[in-house]
């Protein structure tokens, strides 16, 4: 049995029907699912949710009763108990009657995993969340998987509490996110080289870390570095790494435009435009649709540009992921966007402030670098 977060919404589905629920009611139970089993105190559950305030201990006892009351209608699949003296603990229940005997079989999960993988390549976040809710399949994700899907739809906190992952499984990923999020360049750069001393990165992260250096050193303005670093991978990333491709050359037209070498941009688009028919991967395609919009922007087709950046926030809001949505911003940043146009400026301020309020992004790179901190 599982329950499925869905951070945009706050809401949850559980035995296929959606609940929705009051943000931090959301919050505490996100909390207590990955802390699923376990014992966590009053204390635990205010440091995790309620973590710039002070409130009482009552406050975590009003949630939970008001949890326990919209849950009951599922009490014998999932409860909140009180382990008397010391807090609480969600236990879930799986009923032999409802167990799927195929969500055993190997291969079935196999094959399940790998179509997960194939809508996260093609960036529709929906179709994953429909398969996972629906119980007539029987799909039932590991505790890692989940933590990946729950993580590209928003719930960047979730792999953060986990204590299913190891600390050089959670690295990678929270390291990107804070990659985007931080603005002291020193501070990255530490973390950056540290994270690699102390090889928190496998070699089959390799391509992904060479895609964040080549954007980070753009972010910096080391443009001459940069394309080093691009003319290098040039080499490793060929077209056949398909899921590595789209991004990659995304990273050459952000350095075209850095440098203003618009027949480079043009170059750049052209081959995107390519790639993209032959694969309609949306989390890239929203990223290009944002770079044409810059690109435009930049050589003074105001109305066409405009056009390309709506149409790059609608698809990139339809694939259900948060991660390009906040990638694209980063992008925005590192060209300077808002100096080069009030419409544009505009655009990107309704949409920074809308993202960052929905994710709690201020606090949450707090606390990935409270993260990073700890395991260096």
């Amino acid at each position: 049995m599982s329950i499925s977060f869905n951070l945009n919404e706050y809401s949850i589905t559980i035995e296929g029907t959606t609940l929705k629920l009051l943000r931090k009611e959301f919050l505490l139970l996100d909390f207590l699912y990955q802390n699923k089993n376990q014992t966590l105190t009053r204390d635990q559950l205010l440091q995790a949710v309620w973590p710039l305030q002070v409130p009482s201990d009552r406050t975590v006892d009003d949630h939970i009763y008001r949890l326990r009351k919209k849950l009951k209608k599922w009490d014998n699949v999932v409860t909140i108990e009180t382990v008397k003296g010391l807090g609480y603990k969600l236990v879930l229940y799986v009923p032999f009657h409802e167990s799927h005997e195929i969500a055993h079989d190997m291969e079935f999960q196999s094959l399940t995993k790998n179509l997960i993988s194939k809508y996260h390549l093609y960036g529709h976040g929906q179709a994953i969340q429909q398969l996972i809710d629906g119980s007539t399949f029987g799909i039932q994700l590991d505790d890692k998987h989940r933590l990946l899907v729950n993580f590209l739809q928003g719930d960047f906190l979730s792999i953060l509490h986990s204590a299913e992952l190891t600390n050089k499984e959670k690295a990678l990923p929270l390291f990107g996110l804070y990659l985007l999020l931080e603005k002291d360049t020193k501070l990255v750069d530490y973390y950056l080289t540290n994270l690699e001393l102390k090889q928190y990165f496998d070699e089959e992260d390799k391509e992904e870390i060479d895609l964040i250096r080549i954007l980070f050193e753009l972010r910096k303005g080391n443009n001459d570095l940069a394309k080093s670093l691009l003319i290098q991978a040039d080499s490793n990333i060929s077209p056949k790494l398909v899921g590595f491709y789209g991004f990659f050359q995304i990273n050459w037209l952000t350095y075209a435009i850095s440098i203003k070498d618009w027949d480079l941009a043009e170059q750049k688009i052209d081959v995107l435009s390519s790639f993209f028919e032959q694969h309609p991967f949306q989390r890239e395609y929203g990223l290009f649709l944002t770079l044409k919009g810059i690109y435009h922007f930049y050589v003074k087709r105001k109305v066409i540009a405009v056009n390309y950046f709506t149409q790059a926030f609608t698809v990139l809001k339809k694939t259900k992921f948060a991660f390009p949505t906040i990638h694209a911003l980063y992008i925005a940043d590192i060209l300077r966007v808002k100096d080069i146009s009030e419409e544009a400026s505009e655009m990107l301020a309704m949409k920074t402030e809308e993202v960052y309020e929905q994710y709690e992004l201020p606090l949450l790179t707090i606390k990935i670098k409270k993260f990073l901190d700890s395991i260096l």
